[in-house]
Formats: C-alpha cells, structure tokens, sequence
C-alpha cells in the first residue's frame, strides 16, 4: 500500500499554522467546537428522560433516544418525571435533570438557584436546557442557510467567472438586484407568507445570502482562467464542467471558506431576530430569540431571560467572526 506522505510546505499546512498564529481566533475555533459537541450531545445533557434505565429486570440504554415501545405502552417515555422506581429498579439521569418543554407553573420565573442554575421563563421551563436545546436549532440554521447560499454562490460565480460575456452579465444583474433589496425586510415579508417552520427560516435565509459568495467565486474564477494549468486544461480538451468544478473550484475555495464563516455568524444572528419578531420558529421550540422575546413582559425583574441568551447569542456571533477573521488573514499572503 501507497501512504500519502505528509507535505508541511502544502498550501492547507501553511494557512494551518499561520491561523494557529492568532490566538484568539484559535480559541473562538474551540468555543465553536464545544457549542457543536453541546448542541450534538443535547439529549445526554440536559434531559427529563434519563440516560440509562433499568426496570423489570431489563436494562434501557439511551431511551432519550431509542424509543422502546414496551415503554411507550406503560406511558413511562413521556413521564419519566412521574415514575418512582421500585425495588431493584434504577436509573441514571443527565446532568441537567430538566427536558426543554417541560413545564411547572409552580416554579415560573424563578431566578437562577442550585435547582434551575439559569432561572426559569414564565412557564417554569428550565432556560439552561431550553439554551442548550437551542444550540442544536441556532446551529443547523446557521450551517444549513449557509449551505444552500455557498451552493447557489459557487454555480453562479463558477458561470459567470469562466464563460464571461452575456452570462456573466446577467449574473451580474441579479446580483445586484439582490444586493439592492434589503435582506432582513425581504425574509421578514417571505416569512408573513410562509407556514412558520424551522427549515422555512434555513431556506429562506439560504436563498437571500448567495451574493457575496458568488461574487467571491466570480472574481476568483476570472483570475484563475487565464492561468496555464486552465489553458493546458482546454488545449487537452477537457470539457467546460470539469475544468470549472475539478480543476479551478479548488483552488477559489479560500475565499468561501472565509465568507462562510461570516455567513454562519449572520445566519445564527438573523434566525434570533426573526424569532424575537416572532417571524421565527414556532413555540414551544426552544430558541435563543424567543427566550429573549419572553423577557420583554418581565425585563425589570427577570434580568435571567435577557443575560443569558443575550449572552449566548453574542459569543457564538463573535466567535464565528473572530474564526473568520483568523482565516482570512491566514489566507492573505501579504500578511505573512
């Protein structure tokens, strides 16, 4: 077998170590990466259902995921919390023993204590569990509406770079047709047409934010056409579609990675905004907008409700920026 020797001179290597360079954007890479491991890992955290259950002689393992149906039948998936054990029976809950939509009127807008460590909202649901569940929410908004904006920039910049002419004028015009209407009015007035979901917000916001990174992949390809590797390409009589994704795509990925990141900072922010207008996903889904929405009927006392989503929402926002920032320098070879 033929092992792929390590290059520490290739271009990935180099933008590698110069991004470890900027410490800081090195450590909004790490927080990003425990918010994704805390948004994956959200069942096993925070949770009224437990993490392990034995009953009846019969071990469960993950029932906060695998749903078993002998479980089902005795009514015990839904009321964990009601459920006492017997004798011989046991079970390991998460370490956050409260489930996102579980409600207690009894313990409404409790400040944070050693029960509730963030306080409760106006329905006594626990807020770290409803912010931990909407990680998972503010996250797949983010990566998925940039998702479908990275893949609509690179078609239509990919067009326009390499066939030039009247394709890359008309290209050109939508642009800007899209960057002449404001972005955040424009999902706001979709959104009052559309049934309030979640994947409604991820395409909508996809939809609108492929200009940037269409006229990143346009300028990258009107650069990289005239090079010789192109020219041998053509003169080999390699069709246009390979030349344009096999050959010349990768090397005008720098860039969108860098606008991605900022695209996934935008996206997370836009997605909290709708949901404090209320153009947002619906309730009882736990989201960081709409836990700051709640706080507008209680912000003289319930100071809980707008620190800590506030608080989450900024850091994440910074975070991706600052991870953005870091790789464009990284990427720049006139800051080495």
């Amino acid at each position: 077998m033929f092992r792929k020797s390590y290059n520490p001179h290739s271009y990935w290597n180099t933008v590698w170590r110069e991004f470890n360079k900027h410490r800081l954007s090195l450590f909004a890479l790490i927080v990003i990466i425990v918010l994704g491991l805390i948004a994956l890992l959200a069942p096993f955290i925070a949770n009224d259902i437990p993490i392990l259950l034995y009953k009846g002689g019969q071990l469960y393992i993950f029932p906060n995921v695998i749903t078993y149906s002998d479980l089902q039948a005795e009514n015990l998936y839904a009321n964990f919390d009601r459920w006492q054990p017997s004798d011989g029976d046991w079970m390991v809950k998460p370490p956050i023993p409260h489930g996102p939509f579980r409600q207690n009127l009894e313990h409404s807008l409790q400040s944070p204590n050693r029960i509730h460590w963030l306080g409760t909202d106006d329905r006594g649901r626990d807020v770290l569990s409803r912010m931990i569940w909407g990680s998972r929410l503010s996250l797949s908004v983010g990566f998925v509406a940039v998702g479908i904006a990275v893949i609509i920039g690179i078609v239509l910049g990919s067009l326009a770079g390499y066939f030039g002419k009247w394709v890359d004028t008309l290209v050109l015009r939508f642009i800007e047709l899209m960057l002449v209407i404001p972005t955040f009015f424009l999902i706001i007035t979709v959104m009052a047409f559309l049934p309030p979901s979640i994947w409604t917000i991820m395409i909508v916001i996809g939809l609108t934010g492929w200009p940037g990174v269409a006229r990143l992949v346009r300028g990258e390809f009107l650069k990289q056409r005239q090079m010789e590797y192109v020219l041998a390409s053509q003169a080999l009589g390699l069709n246009n579609t390979r030349i344009m994704f096999r050959h010349i795509l990768p090397n005008a990925m720098g860039p969108v990675f860098v606008s991605a990141t900022f695209g996934l900072a935008g996206a997370i922010l836009m997605e909290s905004g709708l949901s404090f207008l209320g153009f947002g996903v619906p309730p009882p889904a736990p989201s960081w907008g709409e836990l700051l929405k709640q706080s507008q009927g209680y912000v003289d006392f319930a100071w809980w409700l707008v620190l800590f989503p506030g608080l989450a929402i900024f850091i994440t926002v910074t975070a991706f920026n600052l991870v953005g920032e870091g790789l464009r320098d990284a990427m720049d070879p006139r800051l080495r």
